[in-house]
Order: C-alpha cells, then sequence, then structure tokens
C-alpha cells in the first residue's frame, strides 16, 4: 500500500502534464521542417541514384513549393505568393500528406510502411496543427 502512495505523490497536481514539459508550438514548428527537409532528401537521394526520374522531380520540386509555404507560415522567409492563399496551401499540403501516408501504407514496399507512412502522417498533423495557429 505504501508504494501506490509514493508513487502517485511523484505524479504532477494537474491532468495535462505533458504540456507543461513539452512545448507543442515548438515540436509543430521544428517538426514540420524536418519532415519536409527529410522529404526532400530522399527525393535528391533518388535522383542521385537515378531511381524513378521523372517522378522524383516533381515530387522534389513539389516539396521545395511546400517547405517554402512552412517557411512563410512560421515568418522565417517572406514571400509574396503565399501571403494571399496561406490557408489553402495549407489544406492542400495536409491532404497530400494524408493521401500519401495511406498509400505509402499500403505498398508492398516495407520502408514505404515503417517510415515514409508515418512521416507522411506527423507531417499531416503538424500541419493541421501548424494551420490552426495564428
Amino acid at each position: 500500500m505504501r508504494k501506490k502512495r509514493d508513487y502517485k505523490l511523484l505524479w504532477p497536481s494537474s491532468k495535462c502534464c505533458l504540456k507543461k514539459r513539452v512545448d507543442l508550438d515548438t515540436i509543430v514548428k521544428y517538426g514540420s521542417i524536418l519532415v519536409f527537409l527529410f522529404m526532400i532528401s530522399s527525393q535528391l537521394l533518388n535522383i542521385i541514384l537515378k531511381q524513378n526520374l521523372m517522378m522524383s522531380f516533381i515530387s522534389l520540386f513539389v516539396n521545395i513549393y511546400f517547405f517554402m509555404a512552412i517557411l512563410t507560415k512560421l515568418e522565417i522567409v517572406r514571400f509574396s505568393i503565399f501571403a494571399d492563399n496561406m490557408k489553402k496551401v495549407l489544406k492542400i499540403m495536409f491532404w497530400v500528406l494524408l493521401l500519401n501516408s495511406l498509400a505509402y501504407f499500403v505498398s508492398n514496399v516495407q520502408i514505404h510502411n515503417y517510415l515514409f507512412a508515418p512521416l507522411n502522417f506527423l507531417g499531416a498533423y503538424f500541419i493541421f496543427v501548424l494551420s490552426k495557429t495564428e
């Protein structure tokens, strides 16, 4: 009985202890940047290895466009092309990442199932939270 009480003394008094220790805004900002940097680097690796060149180039340009939109949303870089329709770009980005995660999940390649599917899902979550912040 004594052990249970001692264990409960270690618990924080608030129900939301994770929010006290981890800042969600920082995770969303840097997480979305890291997800797109990983996607860009994987497409560059495909181009260097000459695997599926046409789709790699298209995906690279789309990912760079989305990366610039994220940097604009986070006010790291200023681009006037994103100023008017930032909400639309973020919604499109969210759905593209969500559909990518579903497509990677049903793929037969294990690296798609275990690396790219969760990474795209995390990216979609980060973009969703980023779109809700002002």
